[in-house]
């Protein structure tokens, strides 16, 4: 039997960066700049001291200064001849004994994503084979609901699919545009085996008991009622079962539309490959692998994170936010399940310093507790900013407007160090306490900060507000420029283990229950109506190296 699924189809533009090492030269070049402006600290370097020192030609010289005034590690000073001195960041880069590294950034081509309408799921255009509604006949062969009509993707979720080399990374994500929005993915299904053809495996968990309960339902149909049959689909309407005319005595019963196989070429489906004509519909699903309703592997995609620590109970996480509203130079983000005035008013005098040191506190939450509105969020926030930086704090200070839905308990703040920290799990930042204990964990790397970065600003895009996102995004932009350096001067994590990002929708792809090899901790919940129709949170499944099979 063959079902349906609805899907749309996304274009993605996005750009890649790759880390360029540094040459010999140029980091020779660095540091006889911070040697010439010690021994003449008012002169400096200029062009024609440096080729003197290095005996190269001019040019070759002008290549290695601009490449460092480029990385903003060498500034050029007027005068009767330019001379050159090293930037605050330049004298940390050469005193740090790393070699330094620029990062090479370019666009990439469009990807094509295929979102799945039922279980929000998405995957590469080239893993899901999908037909017109044309070809697809939803009049004939059943289809699972089409729950989700938004047409906003996450960023965080779409990251993980783009194409990219060796040695690059997604650098930034354009806005996806929408190409279709009404195409098919069709599966076929045996119920003898529960087992159903056609499906990506990623898919697989999300809506594989959805899919067997479409086919069921439409098998019990035709044999409650044999002779009936599907009358055509209307334009609006859904597909009808009407009772079979009566053969004419002595002839041949007519076959239903069921069992007329469909004439159509499997080159018009998209992400298909070429192959012959066949008899049947959808020939290509005759070649694809059946996947059983035994549960297969979830098909995690670990990139490199550093575990700081596991956090768990009242006291830790509260000494945990107020040691990140204490110690952050620019960002702090709080999204919380839920908020009451109550809650966030004990986080005043900290946000207060942390606002008067000129950092900015965005405030996101799922929902608000009883008693308290968005609008009371909005005003408290608003004075808490104004008594710490008066008009300029009202700037630095942003409220949600609007619930985000989100089961999210999220904290993501600047270290000590200049580098992005995150700590994800179910804790109520601003909110009641729920009834068992909250778990959390304390992460950072460039890579894996990234995701989460963009994940904050999918957060804001909920909440209404396109430019604190673009802000966020901008974030995410420069731990993937970190990220590209890093790689190209091979430096390493420490606490490194292997994380996923697990956001909304793609929560559903998680089997449920923990595995001992793998720490999951985060907070989903799940609406049935709205337009958050679908699962709301953040999770992460944390796995390191020494528990990874190997192949």
């Amino acid at each position: 039997m063959i079902v349906l699924v609805p899907v749309s189809m996304f274009s993605v533009n996005f750009s890649v960066a790759r880390g360029r090492p540094y040459s010999r030269l140029e980091r020779r070049v660095l540091e006889e700049i911070a040697a010439q402006a010690g021994v003449a600290p008012h002169q400096g370097a200029t062009l024609t001291s440096l080729c003197d020192s290095f005996r190269v030609h001019e040019r070759l010289m002008v290549e290695a200064v601009v490449t460092l005034v480029g990385a903003g590690w060498v500034a050029v000073t007027s005068g009767r001849e330019a001379t050159f001195v090293l930037t605050d960041e330049g004298q940390q880069a050469c005193s740090s004994g790393k070699d330094p590294a620029s990062v090479v950034v370019a666009p990439a081509p469009p990807c094509t994503v295929v979102f799945d309408r039922t279980a929000g799921q998405l995957a590469r255009r080239g893993e899901v084979p999908t037909v017109s509604k044309q070809e697809a006949r939803p009049d004939l062969n059943p289809s699972t609901p089409r729950r989700i009509l938004r047409n906003a993707l996450d960023e965080s979720q779409i990251q993980k699919l783009l194409p990219r080399a060796s040695g690059e990374w997604v650098r930034s994500i354009g806005r996806p545009r929408l190409v279709t929005f009404s195409r098919y993915l069709p599966v076929r299904v045996d119920l003898a085996d529960r087992a159903i053809t056609g499906l990506p495996r990623s898919w697989h968990h999300a809506l594989s008991a959805e899919i067997l309960a479409v086919a069921q339902a439409r098998q019990e149909e035709l044999e409650t009622a044999p002779n009936l049959q599907l009358a055509p689909q209307t334009a609006g309407s859904e597909a009808a079962l009407v009772p079979a005319p009566e053969p004419a005595t002595g002839q041949t019963p007519r076959p239903t539309p069921l069992n007329i196989a469909a004439r159509r070429s499997p080159a018009s489906a998209v992400g298909a490959p070429a192959a012959p004509q066949k008899d049947t519909p959808f020939p290509w699903l005759d070649d694809a692998d059946p996947l059983g309703n035994d549960g297969d592997d979830f098909p995690e995609q670990l990139i490199e994170a550093a575990l700081f620590a596991e956090v768990s109970g009242e006291e830790s996480h509260q000494l945990l936010i107020t040691e990140a509203l204490a110690t952050a130079a620019r960002h702090v983000l709080i999204a919380s399940p839920t908020v009451n005035v109550e809650s966030l008013s004990k986080l005043d005098d900290a946000i207060q310093a942390a606002v008067s040191r000129g950092v900015r506190v965005d405030v996101l939450y799922g929902d608000t507790d009883e008693g308290t509105t968005p609008q009371d969020v909005v005003d408290l926030l608003h004075r808490i900013g104004y008594h710490a930086a008066q008009r300029l704090g009202r700037e630095l200070v942003k409220p949600g407007k609007m619930p985000t839905g989100s089961a999210a308990g999220l904290l993501v703040f600047d270290g000590k160090d200049g580098a992005l920290e995150a700590v994800i799990g179910d804790y109520a930042w601003a909110g009641s306490p729920g009834t068992m204990q909250a778990r959390s964990i304390h992460v950072g790397g460039t890579e894996f900060m990234a995701q989460v970065a963009r994940a904050s600003a999918g957060l804001w895009m909920w909440s209404g507000d396109p430019d604190s996102a673009d802000r966020w995004r901008r974030v995410a932009d420069r731990c993937q420029d970190n990220t590209a350096v890093s790689a190209a001067r091979g430096d390493r994590l420490k606490d490194q283990v292997l994380a996923e990002l697990i956001v909304d929708d793609e929560h559903a792809q998680v089997p449920e229950g923990p595995e001992d090899s793998a720490l999951r901790v985060g907070g989903a919940c799940r609406h049935e109506n709205g337009s958050a129709v679908g699962i709301r949170g953040i999770s992460a499944v944390i796995r390191r190296p020494e528990t990874l099979t190997t192949p």
